[in-house]
């Protein structure tokens, strides 16, 4: 097996590896379903992190993270926020707090969010200043927002 680590560029930690992976990841045309764009995405990143340990639906705090590379960091994917999707929007806050009290806080590792598809302003801004409030209390961040238009 090998590690984040060695799937690094020069200077570049796990975190940025994952942020700069993440933004990378070229997802497929609008229309697909969330599970859709979560399998596409794990297959993106075996490809990217090659025998670095991936799993999907990874049970966390009453729940499951859809990916978790490394048993250390967490990676939920969203489709984009609209007036239709107010309780995936409600869910998805909740998910984060659980994350942050059942993972982050014991010290597990960081949280990536990749929301795929624009989100009204009202969600997007409601959404950032969720995920700005979480990494208030740490000394690093521990939350990170990936936005795929």
């Amino acid at each position: 097996m090998k590690s984040i680590s060695d799937c690094t560029e020069a200077f570049e930690s796990d975190t940025d590896c994952i942020l700069r992976l993440l933004q990378e990841w070229p997802p497929s045309k609008a229309g697909l379903q969330e599970k859709e764009y979560e399998q596409e995405l794990q297959s993106w990143l075996k490809q990217k992190l090659v025998d670095v340990p991936i799993v999907a639906q990874y049970g966390i705090a009453k729940g499951k993270a859809d990916l978790v590379i490394e048993d250390a960091h967490v990676i939920e994917l969203k489709l984009g926020f609209s007036d239709e999707s107010l309780v995936e929007f409600d869910r998805c806050i909740g998910q984060m707090e659980r994350y942050r009290q059942k993972w982050v806080n014991k010290d597990r590792g960081k949280v990536f969010l990749v929301v795929v598809g624009k989100s009204e302003t009202e969600f997007r801004t409601m959404l950032h200043n969720a995920v700005e409030k979480l990494n208030q209390e740490y000394f690093i961040k521990r939350f990170f927002i990936i936005e795929k238009f």
